[in-house]
């Protein structure tokens, strides 16, 4: 049973899976897209304010991305998702580290009618990454999800 717009309540929470980030693939991604030495090389981490290899925050917010569409919008029973509107508030707020494993909670905080399009509703997720408890990113996503009258 997919959910729609009207399923959704200010102050449901989602928890998706975990995902395990590896060394390698840290080092993968940043050499492509944020190749700063605390992500890339370890020798130059340890002499770093971090003391060792961190993921770039980039690459968290990727990996949060990913797990929100596949456990959330995508598994389970899923989410009339049909897009983004952007993101706010992006915070990390503690690094990640090679084999660290990722947990993200969706909170439903805000939503909103479409004044214009009866087919959909805009829905607004606070999202927290965590590693062990631990909060490590944070960032606000702005949905549009279908209404269910809309299908009918």
């Amino acid at each position: 049973m997919t959910r729609y717009y009207e399923d959704l309540t200010v102050g449901d929470t989602y928890d998706t899976g975990g995902y395990t980030v590896s060394k390698e693939e840290i080092v993968e991604f940043a050499e492509q897209f944020d190749p700063q030495p605390f992500h890339v090389d370890e020798a130059a981490a340890e002499e770093s304010m971090f003391g060792e290899l961190v993921a770039s925050g980039l690459h968290t917010l990727c990996l949060s991305v990913r797990l929100f569409v596949t456990d959330f919008v995508q598994g389970g029973e899923g989410v009339a998702n049909m897009g983004g509107l952007g993101m706010d508030d992006l915070r990390w707020h503690e690094p990640v580290r090679p084999g660290d494993t990722l947990r993200v909670r969706a909170e439903v905080v805000e939503k909103t009618p479409s004044e214009s399009r009866s087919d959909r509703g805009y829905v607004e997720f606070h999202r927290t990454v965590h590693v062990d408890g631990a909060e490590v990113m944070s960032i606000t996503s702005h949905n549009i999800v279908r209404r269910a009258e809309a299908e009918e």
